[in-house]
């Protein structure tokens, strides 16, 4: 288990100042999971303290499983850098970028949910299909029994399409479906710090694809590339193997907008 944070604030001193970048997830971190993508929101006790961080803070950047267009409305601060779909989009400014190779498996994943959408998971009651652009999501956080429900996503995923051209990932309550390159969190993390020279960072997550951001983080700071202090937000659906990647822990959003204000004090 990681360190409780509020033990070990004096770990965090040498991050109070404007070096230090501040890199994190949405859902589960910023905000509570909800029953449905929409139905989340970052508070605006939350906005109000993020704003404040970017005045302070080198950068403020949030890395998302949401797209990055749906990333930026749902957070509604300008002037950090958003990105999306695990690291194939981003928005700096106003400016967005796409991975260009996952373009090129657009039409496939499109055909691929379709099959899908008329399979027999059509009859589980509460599955929800979500469109993140590059990107599809199957939720099934509504549904009655989540690990059946789990099971046929998968068994119709294997039965119905050819997943060659494909690259399925697992999250909190729901199965995505992207194209098949090398992009996830830990790569767009390494890309960040590379791009705007960053060399002390702070990074927060609360899900298995933050496992990659953890881990990558390590590696860098190893090298003596970096400064780094990982975070994870707990709660009972996260396996051990990502809570045992990040260095500290904390039990919930509200703490972890606790610790941006002390950071800002």
């Amino acid at each position: 288990m990681p360190k409780y944070l509020f033990n070990h604030l004096e770990d965090f001193y040498e991050f109070k100042n404007d070096k230090t970048s501040i890199l994190t997830d949405i859902d589960g971190t910023i905000s509570e999971i909800a029953t449905t993508p929409e139905e989340a929101v970052v508070t605006p006790s939350m906005q109000k303290v993020l704003y404040k961080l970017k005045e302070k803070f080198q950068m403020v950047g949030v890395i998302s499983g949401r797209s990055a267009m749906n990333a930026k409305a749902m957070v509604g601060v300008d002037g950090i850098i958003y990105v999306g779909n695990h690291g194939m989009e981003y928005i700096d400014g106003n400016k967005i970028f796409i991975e260009p190779e996952a373009l090129k498996y657009l039409a496939n994943i499109k055909r691929s949910v379709e099959k899908l959408k008329n399979s027999e998971l059509s009859k589980i009651n509460g599955l929800m299909f979500e469109d993140k652009g590059i990107c599809i999501a199957i939720h099934y956080r509504q549904c009655e029994l989540h690990e059946n429900a789990r099971k046929r996503i998968l068994d119709a995923i294997n039965n119905s399409i050819d997943t060659s051209d494909l690259k399925l990932t697992e999250g909190r309550k729901v199965v995505e479906i992207k194209p098949p390159i090398n992009r996830d969190k830990g790569f767009i993390v390494e890309k960040i710090l590379e791009k705007y020279d960053l060399n002390r960072v702070i990074y927060l997550g609360d899900d298995v694809t933050d496992f990659d951001a953890f881990i990558k983080l390590k590696e860098l700071e190893k090298t003596g590339k970096i400064r780094m202090a990982s975070i994870v937000v707990l709660s009972k659906e996260i396996p051990d193997y990502v809570k045992s990647s990040s260095l500290f822990h904390v039990r919930s959003v509200d703490e972890v907008q606790r610790f941006f204000k002390w950071l800002l004090k």
